[in-house]
């Protein structure tokens, strides 16, 4: 029987990480169906989702516990199948922000979404200095899933009037 499993993997980063996972993913015969892995802070971090036989999870826990050794702390837990998830309808939702750096964006933002029930997929955030004067540029990409019965322009005018009120510059893609 196919398990579902997501592993989270962080350490120090350098060269070498992806392959330290990815081998004992594949020398249990799991298969990586969707990751997401990045440097933050110094720190390489992992999040993948895999399957694998049954019978191949108590091998692929023990390999895991291997890369303790590497310096990689590990979490595992179970997942769903990813095509067995119901989706209920939605509209899509693009946007990217940037701002001058300050506290608050991604609150503010994603405070008006919750209010109208809008499901956040995916949000990735960034700092990064402007090319001439060094200043703290924020970056923000989110994409999510807004229920049909919810007017698209009502969520998009409270985005808008937020980015008057802290300076933001907001670019919806369809």
């Amino acid at each position: 029987m196919k398990k579902y499993m997501i592993l989270f993997s962080v350490g120090k980063d350098r060269p070498g990480i992806v392959d330290d996972v990815s081998t004992v993913l594949f020398q249990h015969k799991a298969n990586i169906e969707d990751s997401r892995m990045t440097v933050m802070g110094g720190r390489f971090s992992i999040m993948t989702l895999f399957s694998c036989e049954t019978d191949q999870l108590e091998a692929i826990k023990k390999g895991l516990q291997g890369l303790k050794e590497l310096g990689l702390d590990t979490s595992l837990y179970e997942a769903e199948e990813p095509m067995a998830v119901p989706r209920e309808a939605a509209l899509p939702l693009k946007m990217e922000i940037t701002a001058l750096d300050h506290p608050g964006i991604v609150q503010k933002v994603v405070h008006i979404l919750r209010k109208h029930k809008v499901n956040v997929e995916s949000l990735n955030t960034q700092v990064l200095r402007a090319p001439l004067s060094g200043a703290p540029l924020f970056n923000l990409n989110l994409e999510a899933a807004i229920p049909p019965e919810i007017p698209i322009s009502e969520i998009k005018g409270e985005l808008a009037a937020l980015a008057r009120e802290m300076n933001l510059d907001i670019n919806f893609f369809t």
